[in-house]
């Protein structure tokens, strides 16, 4: 008698797991999308919100044909871990990608450094490295000022190296 309730304890679970991993992505993507907008979606940090959308849409259309008594039902429950797990290595493999540094701790240490004052609704634009096939390449273009004189300087936010870009008038 336990055994029978232990599996029907089990195939309810089963149903349910597809619906726990789509929230499970969700909340990943919102998750992304929150944390990468922090670095100014420097090195293209974007493509985790991208993964789990695309992620999270084929099983939304999974979930659909289930509910038509489409052929592939009976794999859902092992979708969704596989989802889960994906979502677990992608949490993973963000924590090791992304720059030390934020954007506004960026600007700070300009700030501190060169004793400028920061231009922060002019700051955040990001300056790509023409080697496409090195990682890490991305610097954060900060603007400061100097009494009347604008400034830019560039930050390598996985470093945290700074350096003033010279303008042609200073030359």
């Amino acid at each position: 008698m336990q055994y029978l309730i232990f599996l029907k304890g089990v195939s309810e679970l089963k149903e349910r797991v597809l619906p726990i991993a789509s929230i499970i992505l969700l909340i990943t993507a919102v998750y992304f999308y929150i944390k990468v907008r922090q670095y100014a979606f420097i090195d293209n940090l974007g493509r985790f919100i991208t993964i789990s959308i695309v992620l999270l849409m084929g099983l939304g259309i999974y979930y659909i044909l289930q509910r038509q008594g489409n052929q592939y039902a009976p794999i859902s429950s092992r979708l969704g871990i596989s989802s889960i797990i994906f979502v677990l290595i992608l949490l993973i493999s963000f924590e090791f990608y992304k720059p030390t540094y934020t954007l506004a701790e960026a600007e700070v240490k300009i700030a501190d450094y060169y004793s400028v004052k920061v231009m922060t609704e002019e700051t955040g634009k990001t300056i790509y490295n023409t080697d496409s096939f090195a990682l890490h390449t991305d610097c954060y273009l900060i603007i400061g000022k100097d009494g009347e004189k604008e400034n830019r300087y560039l930050f390598y936010p996985y470093s945290g190296e700074m350096t003033k870009i010279e303008s042609e008038q200073e030359r």
